[in-house]
């Protein structure tokens, strides 16, 4: 099954059927926590806390798959079983590195790429204001119509509706450009 298909599998509330497919991974995720000093119970709840940490991006993030599936979902646990290392003061990042997993590296920083810009892109939104996340919400999060997002906003047409959306817009393309300079 295509990495697109289960994605949309997920989006469409059928991500019982995109996870059966998705534990053909977990054999190459116990091997690389049992050689990390793991258990068998480790590996499950962190492949576990991937698949809720995966469900979660695709469904309410604007999710954008830079990588095979399988490379996201091994960086994601190699991640989380670094951050259960460090936590319990048994080892440190650098033993969690292998020379030979670039990809997964690459995968890791895009995905902290992702997560950052996305967490921009909140705060920015936040800061608009009610309406505005509102109305942005339901355009490009719900895939709402302009003429229903006038409706439902109390706008007075669906012209309103669009200026409304682009002056938001702008509003935000103005704050990220202060961050941007600010950070």
């Amino acid at each position: 099954m295509s990495d697109e298909l289960i994605i949309e599998l997920i989006k469409t509330n059928k991500e019982d059927k995109a996870f059966r497919v998705l534990y053909k991974h977990f054999p190459m995720i116990r091997k690389m926590i049992i050689s990390k000093g793991g258990k068998m119970e480790d590996a499950e709840d962190v492949f576990q806390e991937a698949l809720i940490i995966l469900y979660k991006k695709v469904r309410y993030t604007e999710f954008n798959l830079t990588s095979k599936l399988s490379t996201y979902l091994y960086s994601i646990c190699r991640f989380l079983w670094k951050d259960i290392l460090i936590k319990n003061g048994r080892q440190d990042f650098s033993d969690m590195i292998d020379t030979n997993e670039d990809n997964q590296e690459t995968g890791w920083a895009e995905m902290k790429e992702q997560e950052s810009a996305l967490s921009i892109s909140e705060k920015i939104i936040n800061e608009l204001g009610n309406r505005c996340k509102e109305l942005l919400i339901l355009f490009y999060m719900e895939a709402m119509k302009l003429k229903d997002i006038a409706s439902r906003m109390g706008y007075s047409s669906e012209n309103t509706a669009k200026n409304q959306k682009y002056k938001c817009l702008e509003s935000a393309k103005k704050r990220l450009k202060e961050l941007k300079y600010l950070g």
